[in-house]
């Protein structure tokens, strides 16, 4: 692309969801200007060669997937790709990379990689080594000993443990914390939506992330475990309620923000026979109610962003827009 670029075609504004036809001023890969014109005025011929570019269809803003698992990569059996060796997970976390961004997304949360690999992939990407959405990374997800994600995330106990484990995670790079609330459906022997972390815990995890400036977020399946999580000060939470929520727990969520990923439960239950028959167990007796509180959370007002959990079972990078 040259130094000075100009894109004629039909823009979405996101401050006001209207359609403007007309043409964005590009100089050294920022936006300068937009004028607005005419779209019943015909658009003139110009050589190839110039520095007009016509778009076709619909141009958005860069999106944001704000919950996803780069170095997962969608297919059947989770666990499999995970016990993979670390040329493998960093390969898988480059694909998806390049997924993510075709789709037009530019901005990824990843809330879980083994070893620590997308804050090197964050790394990366900010270096011009590789190209990618920007990554805001939590490093490992901490959960409690045997808990959601203690395959590849950090094990840590009580309030003192939950601390060393956040300050740790800190020191390493993350950019956001993620603490396990509850169990979940893709860690075998774990009770989906069982509460995990208690409020103190995570209290003293989530204290030493706002200390940095950094947030937080919690996996919170069950209301129990969300509501912990709330009082706890934690700032996103995960998935949602597979119990009704109540009236204190609507309250709070009004002040926070809810990652629904309704994606991931839709993946395991339309998957096919390939996803261990366990997880299918565990997720399809919950589908439904995940819908429905996350519509009734909807209606109160709480303040919902677009998750996909992308790498969990049957549901490949790419696809926010599912």
């Amino acid at each position: 692309m040259s130094s000075s670029t100009r894109f004629h075609g039909t823009f979405i504004f996101p401050e006001t969801a209207i359609h403007h036809y007309g043409t964005l001023h590009v100089n050294n890969g920022r936006i300068v200007s937009f004028e607005a014109k005419d779209a019943s005025l015909p658009t003139p011929k110009v050589q190839a060669s110039s520095n007009d570019i016509f778009l076709e269809g619909y141009v958005t803003p860069g999106l944001t997937d704000a919950h996803v698992h780069l170095c997962m990569d969608g297919s059947a059996r989770p666990e499999s790709c995970l016990q993979q060796g670390m040329v493998h997970l960093v390969a898988t976390g480059l694909h998806s990379l390049k997924r993510q961004l075709a789709a037009g997304i530019t901005t990824v949360r990843d809330l879980g990689s083994p070893h620590n690999l997308a804050i090197d992939l964050a790394t990366a990407v900010n270096n011009g080594v590789v190209r990618g959405p920007n990554i805001v990374s939590c490093g490992h997800n901490i959960t409690m000993t045997g808990g959601h994600g203690h395959n590849f995330g950090r094990e840590a106990d009580g309030v003192d443990g939950v601390r060393w484990a956040a300050r740790e995670e800190l020191k390493q790079g993350a950019q956001v914390l993620k603490f396990m609330a509850t169990g979940g459906v893709i860690t075998k022997g774990v009770q989906a939506g069982a509460e995990a972390y208690t409020e103190a815990e995570m209290r003293a995890g989530s204290h030493e992330a706002h200390k940095k400036g950094k947030h937080t977020a919690a996996h919170a399946q069950g209301l129990t475990g969300i509501l912990n999580a709330l009082r706890a000060g934690i700032d996103t939470i995960e998935h949602g309620a597979f119990d009704h929520w109540n009236d204190e727990s609507l309250d709070l969520l009004r002040t926070r923000f809810l990652v629904p990923t309704l994606a991931a439960p839709e993946g395991i239950v339309t998957g096919g026979s390939e996803i261990p028959e366990w997880i299918v167990a565990k997720t399809s007796p919950i589908v439904d109610a995940h819908r429905s509180n996350i519509h009734e959370a909807w209606q109160a007002d709480v303040p919902i962003v677009a998750g996909s959990d992308a790498g969990t079972p049957m549901n490949p990078h790419g696809r926010l827009i599912r």
